[in-house]
């Protein structure tokens, strides 16, 4: 069965923030809404979102902000550095070679579909790039987003004046191309087989410029760790992590996660079927999860956990997690006292 393609939040790196400071925290709001994110995402960028949500945001940010091609305004403010223990897993490599070979390898903690991997043919490489969801409307802005990312990578390594022999973009030439080039200072290959950046061979030995640190390295466990072993590996599961987003903005229902998966309610019903479980049963287990780790907060109360997920009365709640977990909120926090 095809699930929808995940990737991680860490993705949008600093394009909430570039909307909020060209559009406005109203158009900003309506954008991430568009898309089925919740507002926190300005400042926080954990767990992993679908594809499509991720490329509705950029479709909406566009429109939001008045701005064609928004993903080459943004794209040379994007970089691995923003994503985490998997960025700086890559930026820490020992020279370029190696930071590529990083970054193709723990793609896989970074989305549930999409590669890299690099070519080199003579004095020519090419880093190559597929994305999950190509049909979206966004794509380009994708791609141009894609490129910034992975061209921060070798800037990191090759100073940040160096420019790739060519930029390839497996689309249309959009309109206003002519800011493209000016963009990544470099020519650009429309309608090409792949995405990718073409560079000399001679710079993959090229040595990292920035010391030795004596701190303790990161680690793919460390990236595995930051990301819970990667995205989510069920349907089942992935719609538990967009129930998990959506708690945030107390707004969860199934119309809105069957949007941001791109599939109608019915058949995202069907899915879950086939995987032995109910949108209902989810909701379920997420409520009862966050609420066991809001209880270990003796800051919260009962009837304010309550509110918060959603549930109309303290009563309901206790019902609820009673059922789950065989003991009321209140004796369940006590056993978590006696633990600590």
């Amino acid at each position: 069965m095809a699930f929808p393609a995940m990737i991680s939040a860490k993705a949008l790196g600093a394009m909430p923030q570039f909307v909020l400071e060209v559009a406005g925290e109203k158009r900003l709001a309506k954008a991430l809404d568009a898309a089925d994110l919740p507002f926190q995402f300005i400042d926080e960028r954990s767990g992993y979102i679908s594809e499509h949500s991720l490329a509705t945001f950029m479709h909406e940010s566009a429109r939001a902000a008045g701005q064609q091609n928004i993903g080459l305004l943004w794209a040379p403010f994007l970089t691995v550095a923003d994503y985490g223990a998997w960025g700086q897993y890559v930026l820490t490599a020992p020279n370029l070679h190696a930071a590529l070979t990083r970054a193709s390898s723990v793609m896989p903690f970074h989305s549930s579909t999409d590669r890299a991997w690099l070519e080199t043919q003579g004095d020519t490489s090419r880093y190559l790039y597929a994305f999950g969801l190509r049909s979206h409307e966004a794509y380009a802005d994708i791609g141009f987003s894609a490129i910034g990312v992975f061209l921060s990578i070798f800037r990191a390594y090759l100073g940040p004046s160096w420019s790739p022999s060519a930029v390839l973009l497996d689309f249309p030439k959009v309109p206003n191309a002519q800011d493209t080039e000016d963009t990544f200072q470099c020519p650009v290959i429309w309608n090409a087989t792949q995405l990718g950046v073409v560079f000399h061979s001679s710079c993959l030995s090229v040595p990292a410029s920035h010391p030795a640190s004596n701190s303790i390295p990161t680690t793919v466990q460390d990236i595995a760790r930051e990301r819970l072993g990667g995205p989510p590996k069920t349907f089942r599961n992935q719609v538990a992590e967009i129930i998990r987003l959506q708690l945030s903005s107390h707004e969860v229902s199934i119309e809105t996660v069957a949007r941001s998966v791109d599939l109608g309610v019915r058949t995202l019903q069907r899915k879950l079927e086939t995987e032995g479980t109910r949108f209902r049963d989810i909701v379920n287990e997420v409520c009862i999860e966050r609420a066991a780790e809001l209880l270990a907060l003796r800051s919260e109360t009962i009837s304010g956990i309550a509110t918060a997920l959603g549930y109309e009365t303290a009563n309901n709640f206790s019902r609820a997690f009673k059922n789950a977990r065989g003991m009321s909120p209140t004796e369940f926090r006590k056993s978590q006292d006696v633990r600590s």
